[in-house]
């Protein structure tokens, strides 16, 4: 008789329960201790900058919270506000002006735990620094390097003294994208070797593989084809019409450190302040006929050599992939497919346009807070199909059109953007180049100049 009362209080109770409470199905994957292995990407670096709003969305926080329902046990290096270095954001609308939003850095919340995180992706590491890096830059607040416990240990070394039941590795972007950013291809200096690059790769999934963990590893995306290199064309664009300048029926090339700039030659987001003082702009056309720099510019050897190497690199990554059992992510065709053809999400067609596609925050080179949920989804799938798991995929709709979205660029129309198809100039300001060049461990004013083609 008193069976209504007592379903509707075990009901009622159900409803209280947290989401934790109910097993997901991981297949013989085992979330148990979760660390992820990388870089910026991996941290959850948006906008020029690592900062708390964007890190809790990061996509190994995103994988944790999806496999094991709750938030709790995954600990990253939270920044506060504005961030290291300060965050991105769009200044004015016209003219168009995206810059730090603040002088000022953030600093590390939660400094005190006395174990690694295990989110240990650091900003601007290359693949060797995960084996050999103890202290500089973000590796500081990421490897608590102030921590007597964890001192003088690398990402790797800290990643295997949380004895981890599952790891994430994707590691290697800034090997190559150190030349996209800088301007410069320079073996052995903003370019990684392949066989420097294969002896670190093999050593970190070596040294993964002896904890016993499974893992999900995930191969380099065409840097070449992000908006940071790809938005300002080559070209000189009317401001007024936003559309190329003809003489005698022609578009008039922008001038390069080498001359007129050729078909497959790319001018970087960095240029934007240099193009808005006169340079690269002929004379007759109003500007100052002095050449762009080399540091802005990427000539289409350059760009040849980057596409090769980054071939290289994904053909030691699947090899070691497949060797060691794990996961595999293909970045690369997600990315090159993104660029060609753009992605359809709830009848939302987002593409890789700067400032205008959705996918690329403000510095033009990482993910909005739905581009790494959608980053996320690709590791989930990849693991589900290999360790026999139904992970269910991280919800989009609220990085669409809830709270998520709100760091994701909104700009009303690609032709606000002096892009491919020509519009209103803009400018990626000094300081803004100089913040995220930074974060990428790259500081262009210190490499040898004159030595551009070492790896031909």
């Amino acid at each position: 008789m008193h069976r209504p009362k007592i379903l509707a209080s075990v009901l009622a109770l159900a409803l209280l329960l947290p989401v934790a409470a109910f097993a997901v199905d991981t297949g013989s994957a085992n979330f148990t201790k979760y660390v992820a292995i990388g870089d910026s990407l991996t941290a959850g670096f948006m906008s020029g900058s690592l900062y708390r709003s964007a890190q809790v969305n990061s996509y190994p926080a995103l994988i944790h919270r999806q496999a094991t329902g709750t938030d709790t046990g995954f600990d990253q290096p939270l920044i506060s506000e504005p961030g290291i270095p300060a965050a991105l954001e769009l200044k004015s609308l016209v003219p168009l002006v995206v810059a730090p939003k603040s002088s000022g850095t953030g600093t590390l919340t939660n400094p005190l735990i006395t174990r690694p995180y295990n989110n240990l992706g650091v900003p601007g590491a290359r693949i060797h620094d995960t084996v050999a890096t103890v202290t500089g830059g973000l590796h500081d607040a990421v490897l608590q390097s102030f921590s007597p416990v964890l001192q003088g240990k690398t990402a790797l070394q800290q990643a295997v003294l949380l004895k981890p039941t599952f790891v994430t590795i994707w590691i290697g972007n800034n090997d190559v994208l150190a030349a996209a950013t800088s301007g410069r291809v320079i073996e052995g200096v903003t370019l990684t070797p392949a066989a420097s690059f294969e002896a670190d790769f093999k050593t970190i999934v070596n040294a993964v593989k002896a904890t016993g963990a499974n893992m999900a590893i995930a191969n380099i995306p065409e840097v070449t084809s992000i908006p940071f290199v790809t938005t300002i064309p080559r070209i000189v664009v009317n401001p007024a019409t936003r559309q190329p300048v003809l003489i005698n029926g022609q578009p008039v090339p922008l001038i390069g450190p080498n001359g007129l700039l050729k078909e497959g030659d790319r001018v970087l987001l960095t240029a934007t302040a240099e193009l808005a003082q006169g340079k690269g702009i002929p004379v007759q056309l109003g500007g100052s006929g002095q050449p762009l720099s080399d540091a802005v510019v990427l000539d289409a050897a350059e760009v040849a050599t980057i596409t090769a190497r980054i071939a290289a690199y994904n053909t030691i990554i699947r090899t070691v992939a497949d060797s060691a059992g794990a996961a595999f992510i293909d970045a690369n065709a997600t990315l090159t497919s993104l660029s060609q053809r753009g992605l359809s999400v709830g009848g939302i067609t987002y593409t890789s346009s700067y400032l205008t596609g959705g996918v690329f925050s403000y510095d033009g080179v990482h993910p909005t807070a739905f581009g790494y949920a959608y980053i996320a989804n690709l590791f989930l799938n990849s693991i589900n199909n290999k360790f026999g798991g139904a992970i269910p995929l991280v919800d989009l709709y609220p990085f669409v059109f809830g709270t998520s979205s709100a760091t994701a660029p909104a700009i009303a129309s690609s032709s606000s953007v002096q892009g491919e198809k020509g519009g209103a100039p803009f400018v990626f300001t000094e300081a803004a180049g100089k913040n995220l060049l930074w974060a990428l461990n790259v500081q262009p004013d210190k490499k040898p100049r004159g030595h551009r083609h070492n790896g031909h």
